[in-house]
């Protein structure tokens, strides 16, 4: 942990993000061995993906477009800080192919040596957001950087059928919002799966991410406990 990251109360960012996942998941393989972490925490990542494709769609709907891919990806709900990401993207016939070749999951995860639980969320979380939007959606995970080490590919089925008029949807929420559904979203679905065991590996997550970034920012990705996760933040 070196003197910067040790602050107290901070700007949260993808980094957080990607390090508050992987210290539950950690702490969830301590606790009860690799096989059956993963299989919880994968289930735990469809999830959360789902819930946020779910408000995605519902967003979607009450602005009158349709269920499709192009329309999925005209919508979202962050954006990297400048400079941590980098993405190529070619429409190829109706599909959409994108290359990443910088990521800030990948980056924090290999900075610290947690590349082994950050694919755990790699594994499902793309999938399960296109699901959450529309089950009849398909999205090609070809490549993701913590298996393949080189960069992640994917094919978006049909999203480069864009209407004209579909101007972007993008509702960018604050990290605070995103750390509070992570951390609430994964607790659940393990506890629900696992009892104790899931509850204590969640809480010996938010554990670690108090002593790096201090107890105010734990504190604030808490705050969320009471947020309909399965709506649209107003």
């Amino acid at each position: 942990m070196s003197d910067s990251q040790s602050t107290s109360i901070i700007d949260l960012s993808p980094t957080h993000h990607a390090l508050l996942f992987a210290w539950i998941a950690e702490a969830l393989v301590t606790q009860i061995g690799l096989e059956t972490a993963e299989t919880a925490l994968r289930q735990a990542v469809r999830r959360y993906g789902e819930q946020r494709g779910h408000r995605m769609a519902l967003r979607a709907q009450a602005a009158g477009d349709p269920l499709t891919m192009a329309t999925y990806l005209a919508y979202g709900e962050w954006q990297p800080p400048a400079g941590q990401a980098e993405q190529a993207t070619q429409v190829v016939g109706s599909d959409v192919r994108a290359v990443v070749q910088r990521c800030p999951w990948y980056d924090a995860w290999e900075a610290e040596g947690l590349l082994r639980a950050g694919r755990l969320y790699c594994l499902e979380i793309d999938q399960a957001l296109a699901r959450g939007f529309a089950p009849a959606l398909t999205l090609e995970v070809n490549a993701i950087r913590p298996i393949d080490n080189a960069s992640c590919e994917f094919v978006f089925r049909d999203g480069g059928q864009r209407p004209p008029n579909l101007a972007s949807r993008r509702k960018v929420m604050p990290w605070d919002y995103h750390l509070g559904h992570l951390f609430h979203a994964i607790r659940r679905s393990l506890t629900a799966q696992l009892g104790a065991a899931g509850a204590d590996a969640a809480a010996a997550g938010l554990a670690e991410f108090s002593r790096w970034y201090g107890p105010e920012a734990a504190v604030l990705v808490q705050s969320f406990q009471e947020t309909d996760f399965d709506m649209p933040a107003p």
